[in-house]
């Protein structure tokens, strides 16, 4: 019990920081805008109501069904030899029984919420965190790779085009960033920045254009090879350490992907067309059916931005619920 609540202290703690700024709150509400009403459609690290909810008895009953042999991938990375290794599997683990798999099968996710804009009011709030989120492929999706090179041209660094356009050519944001983020069932495309709150309306038009403009003007030459030596590079230093290999295996084990990826996904990158890039665009990551989450001062944009989306949801961060598919108490 005290463990527990120790834990639990903790992360409510931290809770408390990310519901408190913009971009931690942005982050909070993302998973029910994008995937409402499924299993992905929570905050990962809980939310006030759930971890105050968690006994002793739930996680050891927890730790027994879903702590298993089953579910179980154990990786050893260093100057050790495959029978080495064997032999310390054998040594600490051999006494676990096995039992069938809780994991549940890597179907789809069911029917996901329809493309909705969110704002989330903060009084006060010094700026407002701007976000578009669209759903998008699988981890194990073969569209994966020219869908990250798609990511990384829209956002993956400085010269990047949501930088180029909100931070340099304009000057409304000290950063702009575009991600892919793929597991086992799906994953999201988001592209998200801070700004001015009387920004945050031209902002969002930008991160939407943007968007759409990946499949619309096809990425140059110059920017398909940085951006894949953005790629690149990344992969290249995660996995020239122990930590960085291990946790790379690890991820291909956890999405069932042959472990010759490890090999193949540099040159795979350096493969991907122009052309490639704004096909899978327009099927996988483009702006239709994207989500739009603002997080500020909404007396400041609030009715402009409804005004040009009409539908828009306004919830006042005091009266915010992320248990709620609709984010409502």
């Amino acid at each position: 019990e005290e463990e527990l609540e120790r834990q639990k202290a903790q992360a409510l703690d931290d809770l408390e920081v990310q519901l408190s700024t913009p971009g931690g709150l942005a982050g909070l509400v993302s998973p029910a805008v994008t995937f409402g009403g499924t299993a992905y459609g929570h905050p990962a690290g809980g939310t006030p109501a759930s971890l105050a909810a968690i006994t002793p008895a739930e996680l050891r009953a927890f730790h027994a069904a879903a702590y298993t042999p089953g579910d179980a991938v154990l990786v050893l990375a260093g100057k050790i030899t495959a029978e080495e290794g064997f032999a310390l599997a054998q040594k600490h683990f051999g006494g676990w029984k096995a039992t069938a798999s809780a994991a549940a099968a890597a179907e789809a996710l069911g029917k996901l919420p329809e493309p909705r804009t969110v704002v989330v009011d903060l009084p006060a709030s010094g700026q407002a965190s701007v976000s578009v989120l669209r759903p998008t492929l699988k981890r194990s999706d073969p569209d994966y790779i020219p869908a990250q090179v798609a990511a990384t041209v829209l956002g993956g660094g400085y010269s990047a085009r949501l930088n180029q356009e909100i931070r340099i050519k304009r000057g409304l944001s000290y950063g702009a960033r575009a991600g892919l983020s793929a597991r086992a069932r799906a994953g999201v495309l988001s592209a998200v920045t801070q700004t001015k709150n009387e920004s945050a309306v031209e902002v969002a038009d930008l991160l939407q254009a943007e968007l759409a403009g990946i499949a619309d003007r096809p990425a140059t030459p110059a920017e398909l090879s940085a951006r894949k030596s953005t790629l690149v590079g990344e992969f290249g230093r995660e996995i020239e350490t122990v930590d960085g290999l291990s946790g790379a295996i690890g991820e291909l084990a956890l999405y069932r992907l042959p472990l010759t990826e490890l090999e193949t996904y540099a040159p795979a990158v350096e493969a991907v067309t122009a052309q490639q890039v704004a096909e899978v665009a327009g099927r996988r990551i483009s702006a239709d059916g994207a989500s739009l989450v603002v997080v500020g001062d909404a007396k400041t944009f609030g009715a402009a931005l409804s005004t040009k989306r009409p539908g828009t949801t306004v919830i006042p961060a005091a009266d915010l619920d992320l248990d709620q598919p609709d984010l409502r108490k």
